[in-house]
This record gives C-alpha cells, structure tokens and sequence, in this order.
C-alpha cells in the first residue's frame, strides 16, 4: 500500500515520502504577576502539527500533477503504512509548494508541501 494522499476522488501516490518534519505550538499560557516569584498558568492542550512534506516522483507529470492537487482548495488525508505520519491536512495560506528537479539524481521529481493538521 506504502503512502498516498486522497482529496475526493483525488488520489496522489508518490514513489516516496523523501522528507517529514513538523512542529506542534505549546498550549499552556503563562501569565507573570508582579510582585510574585512564580507566575499563573492557565493548562491547554497543544496544538496540532504543521511543517513540511518532501514527495518524491518519477516521472515529471506526476509531480506537476500533485502539486495542482495540493493547490486546489480541500482537506487532504494522508496515508501510510510504512510510517506513523497518517493525518488529516490543509496547505495553508501563504505557504508556497514546491517543484523541482532533484539535484542528486537529475532524474527524480520533488514536490514540497507546506501543511497544517486539522481535525476531520
């Protein structure tokens, strides 16, 4: 099965996940007092993950064909049996997808892309 992204009838299948990084924001809010050593703290969950997805493809028109995908406005869900990295996710605003020629192989396509996790 390996890794897949679906949007609808929409199904993206790149040969590889090549990169994954994200970030989660802290929840908890502190709030100094004056006057006093330690501060109050009010207890939030943290937020969900945002960061970056490298895709991989072989063939040029795949690639160009996922990041037109992922341009379109939708929630994506992101699949994979060979990684923990399964969510629901949007491209947010002003984050840019990439398209590119790998620079080692000269061969391989790679489309990056910007998301952030949401509840479906």
């Amino acid at each position: 099965m390996a890794t897949y992204i679906t949007a609808g009838v929409t199904t993206i299948t790149p040969r590889l996940v090549d990169g994954y990084e994200s970030e989660r924001e802290g929840g908890t809010i502190v709030h100094p007092i004056l006057g006093r050593r330690e501060p109050d703290v009010t207890l939030r969950p943290a937020g969900l993950d945002a960061g970056k997805l490298v895709l991989l493809f072989d063939v040029e028109a795949d690639a160009l064909t996922a990041r037109n995908a992922l341009s379109a406005a939708g929630v994506f869900r992101l699949v994979s049996d060979e990684r923990t990295i399964g969510m629901y996710f949007v491209v947010p605003e002003g984050e840019r997808l990439s398209f590119r020629l790998n620079d080692d192989t000269r061969d391989d396509w790679v489309v990056e892309v910007p998301f952030r996790e949401v509840t479906p």
